[in-house]
C-alpha cells in the first residue's frame, strides 16, 4: 500500500514537468531554503555552513578576527565546497509529499575579501565582501524539474571588541534559478544589524552567541497568482553553538531559533518560529582541504498550519580553502 502512495505522489511531481513549474512547491521550497550568515560572521573562510575555518586570531587590542587577516591590504580567500546528503522533506511541505525523499548534491564556489583593518582603542573594524555560487541538485529523479542554483553576495561593516563582543551591519543578496526552466524563481535584498559573542569554556571548547534583525525584502516569480513580494518579511534570530577541538577534529553542535512576521497578501496574518538543531564534525585530510559530516533538524510552526513543516539532513562534504 505505501509503495503504491509513493508511486502515485512521484507519478504527481512528475505531470508538473509537462505542464510547467508547481507554484506551490516552488515557493514552499524556497521557504525551506536554509540561507546562511555570511561566512566572517561564522569564523569560516568558507561560505557554505558546513565548510571548516582556522582558528579565531588575536589582534593587538584584544579582539577577536574570525578570519586572520593582513595587517593592512586586502585579504582574500577562496574556496569549493561539496556535498552529497540525504533530504527527508525535500520541498518543505506539510504532509503526504513528505513521503517523498531524496538524495541531494550540492557543489559550492565561494569567495570573499576583507579591505583591510582599522585598529581603534578597543576594537577592530573591518570591512567585508564575499560571493557565492552553488548548483543543488535533487538525485530523485521526479524531483528533478526542482534543480535550481542559487547565488548569494554580501557586504558588511565588523566591530570586533576585546572582550569578546563583535557588532555589525550589512545587506545580504540572494537569488534562485531555475536550471530546467532558467527563470528567476526568487531573489531577495537582506538588510541586516546583529552581535556576536564568542566566549572560552576551556582549552578546547569555544562558545558563541550570535543574534540579528533584518528585513527580507523579497521578489519570488509570478508563476503563480502571488504577488511579487509575497514572502517580505521581518525576521528576529538568535543561536547558540560550541565549537569543540579534539586534535584535528572539531566537533559544532548549535541551536537556532528564528521568528518570522509577514507583511502582505495572504500572508499578512502569518507569523513563523522556527527550530534548527545541528551538529557537524569537521577534520583536515590535508592543508586547507577538509571532510565533514553533518546533520540537521528543522522544525517550523506557523500561524498558518499548511506552512508548517519538519525536515532532516545527514551527509558528508568535502571543502577545500585558499588564503592570499
Amino acid at each position: 500500500m505505501k509503495t503504491l502512495q509513493t508511486s502515485i505522489l512521484l507519478a504527481s511531481l512528475m505531470s508538473h514537468s509537462l505542464l510547467g513549474q508547481d507554484a506551490a512547491k516552488v515557493q514552499s521550497r524556497i521557504e525551506g531554503t536554509d540561507r546562511q550568515q555570511p561566512a566572517p560572521l561564522t569564523g569560516k573562510t568558507g561560505g557554505a555552513q558546513d565548510s571548516s575555518g582556522a582558528d579565531a586570531a588575536a589582534s593587538d587590542t584584544g579582539a577577536q578576527r574570525p578570519i586572520s587577516l593582513k595587517k593592512d591590504g586586502v585579504s582574500a580567500f577562496f574556496g569549493y565546497d561539496s556535498k552529497y546528503f540525504y533530504r527527508s522533506n525535500p520541498l518543505a511541505q506539510k504532509g503526504d509529499l513528505e513521503q517523498v525523499q531524496t538524495a541531494m548534491w550540492t557543489n559550492t564556489f565561494f569567495g570573499g575579501a576583507g579591505l583591510g583593518i582599522i585598529e581603534t582603542d578597543d576594537s577592530v573594524i573591518t570591512p567585508y565582501v564575499g560571493a557565492s555560487w552553488t548548483v543543488n541538485d535533487y538525485i530523485e529523479t521526479s524531483l528533478g524539474q526542482f534543480n535550481y542554483n542559487s547565488t548569494s553576495a554580501y557586504a558588511l561593516l565588523l566591530a570586533q571588541y576585546g572582550n569578546g563582543w563583535s557588532a555589525r551591519i550589512g545587506v545580504n543578496y540572494a537569488n534562485d534559478r531555475s536550471t530546467e526552466f532558467d527563470t528567476e524563481d526568487y531573489s531577495e535584498f537582506f538588510p541586516n544589524v546583529g552581535v556576536m559573542k564568542a566566549f572560552s569554556i576551556n582549552e578546547q571548547t569555544t562558545g558563541i552567541f550570535d543574534a540579528f534583525v533584518g528585513q527580507h525584502s523579497t521578489t519570488i516569480a509570478s508563476i503563480g497568482t502571488n504577488g511579487e513580494d509575497l514572502l517580505d518579511n521581518f525576521e528576529i534570530a538568535a543561536s547558540y553553538g560550541i565549537r569543540y577541538k579534539q586534535g584535528d577534529l572539531t566537533i559544532s553542535p548549535k541551536y537556532l531559533l528564528s521568528y518570522k512576521t509577514f507583511e502582505n497578501g495572504s500572508n499578512s496574518d502569518r507569523d513563523d518560529t522556527t527550530h534548527n538543531l545541528s551538529l557537524k564534525a569537521d577534520y583536515p585530510l590535508a592543508e586547507s582541504f577538509d571532510l565533514g559530516f553533518f546533520a540537521a533538524y528543522t522544525l517550523r510552526d506557523s500561524s498558518v498550519s499548511t506552512n508548517e513543516y519538519k525536515n532532516l539532513d545527514s551527509g558528508v562534504g568535502l571543502t577545500l580553502n585558499a588564503r592570499f
